[in-house]
């Protein structure tokens, strides 16, 4: 079996961010138009046909809010990969990386979740973003943990 270089999947991982960050800032400009549409589509058991106006600009203010929401998660997520790059693992900063990512999902879980009203798959997505901020808060924990346990090792002779 071959083995692989060593930063290869942190690589694989940056140009992955930086290309979902890209995407992220394209929506931008194109999320009037695909809000609208989505408002518009077809719905056999939620309510959208009866959306009014301030609800399709509640949508979009919070769909507005889901990629900001997005974008900060990512550029956490890239000051992760290269502190991994540089081997900076543990340390308080990537303790505080991890915590502000987890936030991100407990924000984005908030934010599909006021879009669950009009969009019901938008609660599965909430429920998932949650967890996820919930798991990724026991990493932080965990990671914190191994800081102050490598920081306690450095202070031994």
């Amino acid at each position: 079996m071959k083995k692989t270089p060593k930063n290869a999947y942190v690589n694989l991982a940056l140009v992955v961010a930086v290309l979902f960050l890209a995407v992220c800032v394209w929506s931008l400009f194109i999320m009037p138009t695909l809000t609208t549409m989505l408002i518009n589509l077809p719905d056999n058991i939620g309510n959208r046909d009866q959306i009014t106006q301030a609800g399709r600009t509640v949508a979009l203010i919070l769909a507005y809010g889901i990629i900001v929401d997005f974008m900060v998660a990512d550029c956490l997520l890239m000051g992760i990969l290269s502190n991994v790059k540089k081997g900076q693992v543990f340390t308080k900063q990537t303790v505080s990386l991890i915590k502000g990512v987890s936030w991100c999902c407990f924000g984005l879980g908030g934010l599909f979740g006021g879009l669950g009203i009009w969009f019901q798959l938008s609660i599965v997505v909430a429920f998932m973003a949650l967890f996820l901020g919930l798991a990724l808060g026991v990493v932080k924990n965990t990671v914190r943990e191994a800081v102050a346990i490598k920081d306690e090792n450095d202070l031994t002779v």
